[in-house]
């Protein structure tokens, strides 16, 4: 048990849930409970290849908001209103590239923090290579929307090998994965489809092609490869950053009643534009990140806790209701606009994409209702396929 009480919370076991993260202190509505740097994070492969610009390691945009409503517009708009809002308009003249490999970072802290943890294994300056042959094997496998990538397993396995302590690392690697051999086989058949077992050998050998492993080599095995997939898979957290949102959101805490109606009329247009071209599932840079402290986060239909970021992929974990000491901290691993589908629809939707059954106190008071799915439930069989 961590028994730091002076954070907050204290991350206890339970015998049926494994790790919970527990209140040690009132938490108000959007109260911070904790933020985190991720442990390896790394933009989604397909996001990546359609030119959504983002720092190859923290992820936030290297868009001005004007560059990325041309872009998500199709050039349908060129103008935007209240530029001087945009956060990074300013931060231009920081961005550096890899002199090597050509990729792009925010400033020079992220590409010497990057270089350190697990760029130089991965730096690869020539285009036909091992390791873009592998990103390249992945996309035919793994078609948008995204939910995972193989290059986070890659800079997993990249950090591992360059940490001060290998010993330490794998050991953090380990506490992510602790589901059984039969549980990972459930989640890599969800995540790669009928051919799983096919694929799973042709990523393996791609990614010992693709980097020279010493100290990481107990994860290149069938077994321990399969438990890195179903990692990235479900402990893997979303990360979204978007430049037009925090422009937005800048915005609204300058502008005057008469140019938030401006502000407002050009939002709608330019939603109705980039909805024709991209659709507003795709408006993000996103990518995936593994966080320890959140890892130990359990879900709930009912949560009191929800993950924000803001700007790049450090993730920030806020109150969204009154939580009192010896409550435990849940967040949802269901979209919030899901969560209002039926008990049997979400427990379908938890079993088959997290391997476990939803014990909530929503689950648990709506345990009697009919195990039926309704038209609009239906939505949710294609949140990850």
């Amino acid at each position: 048990m961590d028994c730091d009480d002076d954070k907050g919370y204290i991350i206890t076991h339970d015998p049926v849930k494994g790790k919970c993260i527990v209140a040690t202190k009132h938490f108000k509505l959007d109260d911070l409970i904790f933020e985190e740097e991720p442990f390896v994070s790394c933009q989604f492969s397909w996001n990546s290849l359609y030119g959504y610009r983002a720092c190859n390691h923290c992820l936030c945009p290297l868009e001005t908001v004007t560059e990325n409503i041309v872009r998500l517009t199709n050039a349908a708009i060129t103008e935007v209103p209240f530029e001087n809002y945009c956060p990074v308009k300013d931060k231009v003249q920081n961005y550096v590239q890899c002199d090597s490999c050509k990729v792009w970072y925010c400033s020079l802290t992220c590409l010497e923090t990057a270089y350190n943890r697990y760029h130089q294994l991965l730096c690869r300056p020539e285009g036909n290579d091992p390791l873009h042959h592998l990103e390249e094997l992945w996309r035919t496998i793994h078609y948008p929307p995204e939910s995972h990538n193989i290059m986070l397993l890659c800079r997993l396995l990249a950090t591992i090998e360059l940490s001060p302590s290998p010993h330490n690392a794998n050991k953090i690697v380990s506490n992510f994965c602790h589901r059984t051999e039969n549980e990972n086989e459930k989640l890599v058949h969800k995540m790669l489809g009928e051919k799983f077992a096919e694929q799973i050998e042709q990523l393996r050998f791609g990614v010992l092609k693709s980097i020279t492993i010493r100290e990481s080599s107990q994860w290149l095995t069938p077994i321990g490869f399969k438990s890195l997939l179903a990692l990235i898979g479900t402990n893997g957290q979303g990360v979204g950053t978007s430049i037009f949102q925090q422009w937005s959101n800048n915005c609204k805490k300058n502008l005057s009643s008469d140019e938030m109606k401006l502000f407002e009329q050009f939002v709608d247009n330019a939603y109705d534009a980039m909805e024709q071209v991209v659709g507003i599932d795709f408006l993000d840079n996103e990518g995936s990140a593994l966080f320890q402290e959140h890892s130990s986060i359990n879900h709930s239909c009912f949560p009191n806790a929800a993950s924000v970021f803001n700007g790049n992929h450090n993730l920030r974990l806020v109150a969204i209701r009154t939580i009192e000491p010896g409550d435990e901290i849940n967040t949802s691993y269901i979209a919030p606009c899901e969560l209002d589908h039926s008990r049997h629809t979400r427990q379908k939707y938890l079993q088959e994409n997290y391997v476990f059954t939803c014990r909530c106190i929503k689950c648990e008071q709506q345990i009697n209702d009919p195990d039926i799915t309704s038209d609009d439930d239906s939505e949710m069989d294609d949140i990850d396929d």
